[in-house]
C-alpha cells in the first residue's frame, strides 16, 4: 500500500476563505452551509477533505483503524499523545494518565481556588482588566507549571514558547511557512534545553510532581525514553494551558453576548452546565486533522490512504440533527454530548482539570462583578494559533460585590 506524503500542512484559511478576524471568530454560518450543501467536501487546491456533520466528525475523531493521529506537527511533539497511534499511544497515555485521575484532579481544587483568589486580589482596585492577560493566561499556566514541578515564575516565557509551537501560517506562501517553521524550531530548542535541566534535577531529587512521576513510571516493563520524556513535558505544558485559556475567554465573551452574567450571579449552580455549553458553542479547537490509513467511505465519497481529512469540531457541535436550537447558548442544555474534548482514545487527558479551572475562575469573576461588560469599543482580535481564541478581551468590571459561594 503506497501512501501519499505532503511537505506542508493544508492552509485552512484557504479552505474556508476567511480573511478577517471577525470571519474566523464567527465561522458558524459557513459551517451550516457546508453541513447542508457539502457535508463531505474535497478542496482540490489544498488537496484536503473536510467533514462537517456530527456523526462524521465523531467517526473520524475516534476510528483509530482508519484515521491516523500522526499528522504534520512540530518535531518536538511527534513522540507525544498528540502524534502517536496504537499501540504506543495506549502505553504512553497509561503512564501519563496517572497524574490526571479524578481523585488527583479533585485534590487540586483547593490550590486552584487559591490561585484564583490571588488573581482576584491583583485586580481588586482596577475598573478595567483584560480577561486574557489577567486571568485566562496566568491561571492555567500556574496550575500546569506546579503540576509539572517547574517554576510558575517562568510562565511568561512558557506562554511565548507555547504560542510559537501552536502558531498557524497566516498565508499560503513558502515565506510564511518558513517563518512559522523557524519560530517553532527556536521555541522547541529553548523548551528542550529548559526541560533537560529540570529533568536532570528531578532524577536525583524527585518531588511530588508529574515530571518526577514520569521519570519513575513504568507500564508493562516499558519506561519513557529521555526523548519521550522531554517531548511529553513540552506537550503537557502546551495542552495544560491553551485549551483552558480559550475556554475562560470564550465563556466571558459568550455570557456577555447573551446577557447572562446576572442569571449566573443569582444562580451560580448553572456555571458547570454553562461551561459545557460554551465548550459546545465556541469549542477551543474548532477543527483537527487526521490522515487516512485505510481506504474508506464517508457520505458516499471514497478516501484513499494518505489523504488528509479535517474534521470540523465547531461545526459538529452546531449540528441541528444532534442539538436542538444549536445556534443558541442554553445554560441548562440537557444531554450535551459535545465533541470539544475529542472522542475515543484521543479524548483530552486534562479535560477535568480544564473544567475545574474554568469553574473556579468564572465563579469568582461573576460573583464579584455581575455587571461587568466587554468594552463596547472592542474589536475581535483573534490569536494567530491553531487554538480558537482571542488575543485580548478588555472588560469593564463595574461595582465590586461580595463573593458568594456557588451551590
Amino acid at each position: 500500500m503506497t501512501m501519499k506524503t505532503r511537505e506542508s500542512f493544508p492552509d485552512l484559511n484557504q479552505v474556508t476563505g476567511f480573511t478577517t478576524d471577525e470571519e474566523k471568530f464567527e465561522p458558524f454560518g459557513w459551517y451550516k452551509n457546508m453541513r447542508e450543501h457539502s457535508p463531505v467536501h474535497y478542496d482540490e487546491g489544498q488537496d484536503v477533505w473536510s467533514v462537517f456533520k456530527y456523526d462524521d466528525v465523531k467517526r473520524v475523531a475516534e476510528d483509530k483503524d482508519y484515521f491516523s493521529n500522526a499528522v504534520l506537527i512540530p518535531d518536538i511533539l511527534k513522540g507525544t499523545l498528540m502524534g502517536l497511534d496504537q499501540p504506543k499511544h495506549t502505553i504512553t497515555r497509561s503512564l501519563i494518565s496517572r497524574a490526571f485521575t479524578p481523585n488527583a484532579m479533585a485534590s487540586w481544587s483547593p490550590r486552584i481556588d487559591s490561585i484564583v483568589a490571588e488573581l482576584m486580589a491583583s485586580v481588586r482596585d482596577r475598573s478595567r482588566i483584560d480577561i486574557v492577560h489577567d486571568f485566562a493566561v496566568p491561571l492555567p499556566m500556574i496550575v500546569i507549571s506546579e503540576l509539572l514541578g517547574v517554576p510558575s515564575s517562568d510562565r511568561a516565557q512558557f506562554k511565548e514558547w507555547c504560542s510559537a509551537l501552536t502558531l498557524a501560517p497566516q498565508e499560503n506562501t513558502p515565506e510564511e511557512y518558513m517563518r512559522v517553521y523557524e519560530k517553532q524550531v527556536q521555541a522547541s530548542a529553548k523548551l528542550v534545553s529548559y526541560f533537560q535541566e529540570i529533568i536532570e534535577v528531578k532524577r536525583s531529587q524527585p518531588a511530588d510532581d508529574i515530571i518526577s512521576d514520569l521519570i519513575q513510571a513504568e507500564e508493562d516493563g516499558y519506561k519513557l525514553s529521555s526523548e519521550e520524556l522531554l517531548s511529553n513535558c513540552v506537550f503537557l505544558l502546551i495542552a495544560g494551558n491553551e485549551t483552558t485559556t480559550s475556554l475562560i475567554t470564550s465563556a466571558i465573551y459568550s455570557f456577555h453576548e447573551h446577557r447572562l452574567f446576572g442569571t449566573l450571579y443569582k444562580q451560580p449552580e448553572f456555571i458547570p452546565s454553562g461551561i459545557e455549553e460554551v465548550l459546545r458553542y465556541r469549542s477551543p479547537f474548532q477543527r483537527s486533522v487526521r490522515k487516512v490509513i485505510q481506504e474508506t467511505e464517508i457520505g458516499g465519497k471514497k478516501l484513499k490512504p494518505g489523504d488528509y481529512i479535517v474534521y470540523w469540531i465547531g461545526s459538529a457541535n452546531r449540528d441541528e440533527e444532534h442539538f436542538e436550537h444549536a445556534d443558541e447558548l442554553i445554560l441548562d442544555r440537557r444531554n450535551n454530548k459535545h465533541l470539544a474534548f475529542g472522542k475515543g482514545i484521543h479524548v483530552c487527558l486534562g479535560s477535568q482539570l480544564s473544567r475545574l479551572e474554568a469553574k473556579a475562575a468564572l465563579t469568582a469573576l461573576i460573583q464579584a462583578y455581575p455587571d461587568m461588560a466587554v468594552d463596547p469599543l472592542y474589536r475581535i482580535d483573534m490569536a494567530s494559533s491553531n487554538v480558537y481564541g482571542l488575543r485580548s478581551l478588555p472588560v469593564q468590571l463595574g461595582q465590586l460585590h461580595e463573593l458568594k459561594e456557588a451551590n
